[in-house]
């Protein structure tokens, strides 16, 4: 029973996410964050602002004056809006189904709004994202799951899938008592929030799931959820609790699956933080955390489709080793979920005096449930460089040796580049 269920799994990983969306650092920084990720629905609004005034690029955005009235417009009324659209090429040295190319687009539409107390510590924000993702110039499958098809057990690409244009994310978050408890509820990607840490933005760093969220982790996506932290001292501890509903949508409504079904997914973190009280929004500390080292446990209940009840626990650790160089070590361990155990690691340096651009170096190793499945090792490099602020170009490779769902391959290359525009 236990192997029908990790099989069924494998095809549910097309679902698991990769990384998580945030606001920007502290204006006091002399750049963004090493990682700052781009996955919620405020993501996109000020990133590519903060790196206009604090970072050199061999050209200027046409979109300049675009950008400076976007900020006097927020500075006068409280509201953000932004976007971005990116296209991601992967070409996969073996595929099970014959596809050994596959091409995906993203649109992404942000939208945030101070409901009270706008400019204030305790400001109630209410944010949306609008998106779309698909498959173009004639692939047949997009990135996500074209990677699987080539044989991978851990996605190579995991949030380039497919779904027409709609509300993804609508939720209202606020931090209170001088940014000791914060809290969202609405429609939110779970990813934002479990296991978080700063290389999880596939949009911007690793493309493989390997590097994100951990893949023992069996999150639910875009669905109903309620989450929040509480950071009892200044000394860094902190404390965090979600649940969502199990039912994810991605451009639907799940608030009837929330309060009227059992199928629920819980997370409890405990850890230490560099970033305690920073007044950051929620989803935003993990992902611009320099310095975080927690314990994720987590719990999925059975579904009504047969899919059993499953459960686990992981662990972050990430750490800058230098002024331009960030480490992590990562991994955790499940039960009744397609992959069993995995551990991984790695490293991100900014290049001197580039500090957009971000090289990215990651080892890791996934065993799946199944015990007819071989163990998976991975390795990827990427190198993302920004022509201008809000232009980036990534080159990435990945090396997925003794792939687990394609035998007859020994390595299974994956080379990648992406291309993406904000605006």
């Amino acid at each position: 029973m236990r192997h029908r269920s990790a099989c069924a799994a494998l095809l549910m990983l097309a679902c698991a996410p990769a990384f998580g969306e945030v606001q920007p650092a502290d204006d006091d920084a002399p750049y963004p964050p090493l990682m700052q990720g781009t996955l919620s629905a405020e993501g996109d609004l000020e990133a590519s602002d903060a790196e206009a005034t604090r970072s050199p690029f061999p050209r200027d955005s046409v979109l300049e004056p675009w950008f400076a009235w976007k900020q006097q417009l927020q500075a006068r009324t409280g509201f953000s809006f932004g976007g971005s659209y990116g296209v991601l090429y992967q070409n996969y040295s073996d595929s099970l189904v014959g596809q050994h190319d596959a091409t995906g687009a993203k649109f992404t539409l942000n939208l945030s709004y101070d409901l009270f107390r706008a400019g204030t510590p305790e400001a109630l924000t209410f944010a949306m994202a609008i998106e779309d993702r698909r498959p173009i110039f004639g692939s047949d499958l997009p990135p996500l799951f074209a990677g699987f098809a080539a044989g991978s057990i851990v996605p190579t690409a995991a949030t380039w899938g497919e779904f027409d244009l709609g509300v993804t994310q609508a939720y209202i978050r606020q931090n209170l008592f001088g940014n000791k408890f914060q809290y969202t509820i609405g429609k939110i990607f779970a990813p934002n929030f479990v296991n978080a840490y700063p290389f999880f933005d596939d949009n911007r760093q690793f493309l493989s799931q390997q590097f994100s969220t951990s893949p023992t982790i069996q999150s639910p996506l875009r669905g109903f959820g309620m989450v929040a932290a509480y950071y009892p001292t200044d000394s860094g501890l902190y404390l965090q609790a979600g649940m969502y509903t199990a039912r994810s949508d991605d451009t639907g409504s799940t608030i009837d699956d929330f309060f009227n079904t059992s199928e629920h997914f819980y997370h409890f973190d405990i850890g230490w933080t560099q970033r305690s009280r920073a007044g950051l929004p929620i989803e935003a500390r993990g992902p611009t955390d320099p310095d975080n080292f927690h314990i994720t446990s987590w719990y999925r209940d059975a579904q009504e489709d047969g899919t059993p009840r499953s459960y686990g626990i992981a662990f972050n650790a990430n750490w800058m080793v230098a002024a331009q160089t960030m480490v992590f070590f990562r991994g955790g361990v499940s039960e009744d979920w397609a992959a069993e155990k995995s551990l991984s690691a790695g490293v991100g340096w900014r290049p001197g005096g580039s500090p957009a651009n971000l090289v990215g170096i990651g080892a890791g190793w996934t065993e799946p449930a199944a015990s007819f499945l071989r163990s998976q090792y991975t390795i990827e490099v990427f190198y993302r460089f920004h022509v201008t602020r809000n232009f980036a170009i990534t080159p990435d490779v990945l090396a997925i040796l003794d792939p687990s769902t394609n035998p007859n391959e020994s390595v299974l290359w994956v080379a990648s580049l992406r291309g993406r525009v904000t605006f």
